[in-house]
């Protein structure tokens, strides 16, 4: 008797294990973002936890994250923990952000400095990275809430260019007609993005730091090896 009550503690215990759920924020129209979910998805699957992601305005996805009331980040660039300090990095890359100025102005796109003087400048708040080239530009901008916000902007001649992660860019110039006549200049800054847990959940950077090395990750080209089967020649892939 005391076998078989000891038998479903553990069929018990296993069930609640597996059936874990781990819940994430990132921005809800960063069309980057999703590369970074599909390899999430992945990882936490192979060590039985299932990942909810929920939507948000790019800045107050970090913020939730931050306070703990999500379990994390899907990915930013790194040394964000060193100002949102409940916040622990996994150490392995597993996506990319490269800033670009979108405009209607050619002219416009050919100057990196000295331009928030003479035209309107748009950026998307919680960007750290488009905060970061601000910041050393010397220049100002205009905060938006969304990437979303900031076409429409451009679009309705609100803005004269604004500041947008290229796969995001590339994104709207698909999803919207007007904007796909908008010119983009060179890259102003490109980072490696990271995934990041609330400190709460300390025990698993470890194991998904493992299990992202053998993914064997590359965010160029978007693709990455099932690391449960690792003589698999095709990479899966990933179309934005």
């Amino acid at each position: 008797m005391l076998l078989v009550k000891f038998i479903w503690i553990l069929i018990l215990f296993s069930t609640s294990s597996f059936a874990k759920t781990i819940t994430l924020s990132r921005g809800h129209d960063a069309a980057l973002q999703s590369f970074s979910e599909l390899v999430l998805h992945d990882a936490y699957q192979k060590i039985g936890i299932q990942l909810n992601i929920i939507h948000t305005p790019v800045g107050r996805s970090l913020l939730l994250a931050n306070n703990g009331e999500v379990d994390g980040e899907v990915s930013r660039i790194i040394n964000i923990e060193k100002e949102y300090k409940n916040l622990i990095r996994v150490p392995v890359p597993i996506n990319y952000v490269d800033i670009r100025m979108f405009s209607y102005n050619k002219i416009l796109l050919m100057h990196n400095a000295d331009i928030s003087s003479f035209y309107r400048i748009g950026c998307v708040k919680g960007v750290i990275l488009i905060k970061k080239i601000i910041s050393e530009l010397d220049e100002t901008c205009q905060s938006v809430t969304g990437f979303k916000q900031a076409v429409a902007m451009l679009n309705q001649n609100k803005l004269d260019a604004i500041l947008l992660p290229l796969s995001v860019g590339l994104y709207f110039k698909k999803a919207d007609s007007q904007f796909f006549t908008s010119f983009y200049g060179d890259t102003l800054g490109s980072e490696p993005l990271f995934h990041y847990l609330h400190k709460k959940h300390y025990e698993l950077v470890p194991k998904l730091t493992a299990i992202l090395n053998d993914m064997d990750i590359d965010f160029i080209t978007k693709s990455y090896k099932d690391s449960s089967a690792p003589t698999l020649i095709e990479s899966k892939k990933f179309i934005d």
